[in-house]
């Protein structure tokens, strides 16, 4: 502060720090300046929202129609009896009691076990293999990528025509090899036999996808943890049973639970090659449910079997997942 002439005191203007410096002089700012300009929180959020309205309410509508709707509609038709061209009438738990007693759908579960106690390792094996072969570095390795990928471009149905060309007692070329070589091998006419075949037919059309899958994950091991394991004198079987296969448990898990949850829903083939034969050997479940649904059978029955598969299923996968959980939490 200076006094004048006068008397009067003035401002000098901002006073000097220590050292020579002057002192900053924080100034309010008129209002609405600063942080003041800022919509707040919950408008700012409103605005963000707009934009991506359209594509949220898309998403809602296609849920909605393709899978909520279908699946209340489905638990509806399991509490009804009679048929959808006739009328509906309300049955309560009937159908429910008939999925307990029916022999027949019993006997489809255990086709349906069958064909996956021979699918799930048989797939797990040859696709684990064929991944860690893709996955080795040689010439060419990229035209052995793309020939695997090959049977998983076709459709189920396409694939099943195909080998049953191969297997016709007639003209089928894989049929006169293993006759010429002494073999007469009953392919679909012996149940057993059919179910194997099934089995191999199903690791021939998803061999390219999990095979990719186990390929790069293979890929993404740390090299580092193997030439570590080599320079502590590990062969190739102890560095794949050591540290390639431990660290790739996860990708095995995910590849256990899609395939397990194809086995259930297995029908094309059935329906291409089979039809449910020889007899009611390769009855799988969704066969039967397709049987009752558009064979002359029960469209509220039908729903009832779709639904306690779908609760099979779920409990298996939620098992595994559970599983995989677990084993990650111990590591």
């Amino acid at each position: 502060m200076q006094v004048d002439s006068g008397g009067v005191l003035q401002n000098a203007g901002p006073a000097s720090a220590p050292g020579g410096s002057a002192a900053p002089v924080r100034t309010a700012g008129p209002p609405g300046a600063g942080s003041g300009d800022r919509p707040p929180p919950r408008r700012r959020r409103r605005g963000e929202l707009l934009p991506a309205l359209p594509f949220l309410v898309a998403k809602v509508l296609l849920f909605g129609t393709f899978i909520a709707f279908p699946f209340v509609y489905t638990v509806y038709l399991t509490f009804q009896r009679g048929s959808l061209l006739t009328g509906l009438s309300f049955a309560g738990l009937e159908n429910y009691r008939n999925v307990v007693r029916d022999t027949l759908f019993h006997e489809t579960l255990r086709n349906t076990a069958l064909f996956m106690l021979v699918v799930i390792p048989l797939t797990l094996v040859v696709t684990c293999a064929v991944g860690l072969l893709l996955s080795s570095r040689i010439r060419g390795i990229g035209v052995y990528r793309s020939l695997i990928y090959t049977p998983s471009l076709l459709s189920i149905v396409v694939a099943g025509l195909i080998w049953k060309m191969l297997i016709d007692r007639e003209t089928g070329p894989l049929d006169r090899v293993t006759t010429a070589l002494g073999f007469d091998v009953p392919w679909l006419t012996d149940g057993t036999t059919a179910i194997v075949f099934l089995s191999v037919v199903t690791v021939w059309t998803s061999i390219g996808f999990y095979s990719l899958l186990f390929m790069s994950a293979f890929n993404n091991v740390d090299p580092d943890l193997v030439d570590a394991a080599r320079i502590d004198g590990a062969g190739g079987w102890q560095v794949l049973t050591k540290i390639k296969l431990p660290l790739i448990r996860p990708v095995a898990q995910v590849v256990l639970v899609l395939v397990t949850i194809n086995a259930v829903q297995l029908f094309d083939l059935v329906y291409v090659m089979t039809q449910g034969g020889p007899g009611t050997a390769t009855y799988t479940a969704m066969w039967y449910v397709y049987q009752n649904a558009f064979n002359g059978g029960s469209v509220p029955y039908a729903a009832t079997m779709s639904l306690v598969l779908l609760v099979i299923t779920a409990v298996i996968a939620g098992i595994f997942i559970n599983r995989s959980r677990s084993e990650a939490d111990d590591v």
